[in-house]
């Protein structure tokens, strides 16, 4: 890396740390209960579910969506066999979530590929990934990268059990 793309890299990489560190996640911290912290923090349900093919065409690999008048909001993914490439494709849009991005409203082109998710008639709002600077998906990317690598060690705690000086488990 180059002494200016590092320097951007290492403040984007603290920057999303301090940001994940204000929330104060639960541990061990799983898939799960990031979900249900994150809406904790939303105040709303969090519906999450593989996007549609019509969507992934478009090129979308993850959509916050929200649809005004519902009690919910949506993240749509890319389909994936892969626990932890689902995983990053959420953390990203919780990324968003945290960096408190504001949606826009979606014109009725972009919500015909929602069909029949959401109605056609439905004032729904969701991220312009054209609204944002490379810096703040990097940003949002960061967050995703700094939830996995919480999870992950996490993980690692939980299967290796209370230690005593020792190393012994209690």
């Amino acid at each position: 890396m180059s002494g200016e793309h590092s320097l951007r890299y290492e403040k984007r990489t603290e920057r999303a740390r301090d940001l994940v560190a204000a929330l104060h996640l639960p541990h061990p911290l799983t898939a799960e209960l990031l979900h249900r912290h994150m809406e904790g923090l939303r105040g709303k349900t969090i519906v999450i579910r593989p996007a549609s093919t019509r969507l992934v065409e478009s090129g979308v690999c993850g959509l916050w969506i929200e649809v005004a008048g519902e009690n919910f909001e949506r993240i749509h993914h890319a389909p994936t066999d892969s626990a932890v490439h689902r995983q990053q494709f959420i953390n990203h849009e919780f990324g968003h979530m945290i960096l408190r991005h504001e949606k826009e409203l979606l014109p009725i082109e972009r919500v015909a590929l929602l069909a029949p998710l959401i109605p056609l008639d439905a004032i729904a709002y969701a991220l312009s990934r054209s609204s944002f600077t490379d810096d703040q998906e990097a940003l949002a990317e960061a967050i995703g990268d700094r939830l996995a690598l919480i999870m992950l060690e996490d993980e690692a705690d939980a299967a290796k059990g209370p230690q005593t000086g020792f190393g012994r488990v209690l």
